[in-house]
């Protein structure tokens, strides 16, 4: 209705001018009335087509029908508005996922959708100590932890918290600052999962075999978990080297995979991550024949003991435990 007042009074604020008999003497011999009328009817049938609510309407036929009569033009361009458009009540979209989980340690994102928001507020409010935590995209918490998230022109706002701890979960509320307020719930669950790559933190690769990783996450909440692969910054599946094949059963929370005849830039960190759950990585060095025989013969070197220090070792058992008769078992004294 704000619509309707707003293009009525602009008429007749239009309407007063022409009839001042101050004015009036000024414009009765223009075009002066006809022009302002023209043009605001322009800018509000304008901003109709833009918001619209209406189609756009060919200017010749409007002044052969003498679209530009004073009080009657304002009646017809506001029966051109919804009566109910400022009655539109803001409401929920309920199609959001309402319980979110996530592990400790990643971070979580509660999605609030609002249909017909207008010019009100979206908040987010922590239940347990009601603490508001944001107003539009303002935060009101000194815990940086906590950001809205809001894209222009969208029904959506976000509540992003990140490094989720234990002491997160629980139960959120959007707000909107209707009279009265209408809110939407939502809970938090936070769960302690890791991924778990069934390998040494570092692994040493010969040119030309293959690399063969395992990764599980058996803790990771629900009855299926999707699992990804990432060399360094780049999803392995997404590479166009070849020869890489991954093969991931989502209801026994498992993941293989395998990279065929590696080559030197096949070296780098191989992350594991597996839904609502930490991830975990190892790093993979591609080495050539020659310097692979080289570290084994090091490694075994480091094993074996000199035979020096094998003789060492015996004086100083003897020295520590005294001649050898002492370790003689003694003879029973006689009962003579």
């Amino acid at each position: 209705m704000r619509w309707r007042h707003a293009v009525r009074a602009t008429f007749t604020l239009t309407t007063a001018i022409e009839s001042s008999p101050l004015i009036g003497k000024v414009i009765s011999n223009s075009r002066a009335p006809q022009i302002a009328h023209e043009m605001l009817v322009e800018y509000f049938m304008a901003l109709l087509v833009i918001m619209g609510l209406t189609a756009p309407v060919d200017k010749q036929s409007r002044r052969s029908s003498q679209y530009f009569g004073h009080m009657a033009a304002a009646e017809e361009l506001s029966n051109l508005i919804p009566d109910n458009y400022d009655a539109i009540d803001p409401v929920f979209d309920n199609s959001t996922n309402r319980e979110i989980i996530a592990a400790l340690g990643t971070t979580a994102r509660l999605h609030c959708r609002v249909r017909h928001l207008g010019d009100r507020a979206v908040s987010w409010i922590r239940q347990r100590d009601l603490h508001i935590l944001t107003i539009g995209i303002m935060t009101y918490t000194n815990d940086q932890r906590f950001l809205a998230r809001h894209i222009d022109n969208s029904d959506e706002w976000v509540l992003k918290i990140v490094s989720v701890q234990q002491r997160d979960a629980g139960v959120y509320e959007c707000q909107v600052s209707t009279e009265p307020k209408i809110s939407l719930a939502y809970k938090l669950v936070v769960v302690t999962s890791k991924a778990q790559i069934l390998a040494n933190r570092e692994l040493f690769i010969q040119s030309g075999s293959d690399i063969n990783l395992t990764c599980i996450a058996p803790q990771a909440p629900g009855p299926y978990t999707h699992m990804l692969w990432h060399k360094d910054t780049e999803l392995v599946s997404d590479s166009a080297r070849g020869g890489i094949r991954v093969e991931s059963e989502q209801q026994m929370k498992t993941s293989n995979l395998v990279i065929s005849r590696v080559q030197h830039t096949d070296s780098g960190n191989y992350t594991c991550s597996a839904d609502n759950s930490n991830s975990d990585s190892v790093f993979v060095h591609i080495i050539k024949s020659e310097q692979h025989a080289a570290m084994q013969h090091e490694l075994g070197s480091r094993l074996a003991l000199p035979p020096l220090s094998l003789l060492l070792l015996a004086v100083l058992l003897v020295v520590l435990l005294g001649p050898t008769s002492s370790l003689q078992p003694r003879t029973p004294l006689s009962t003579r």
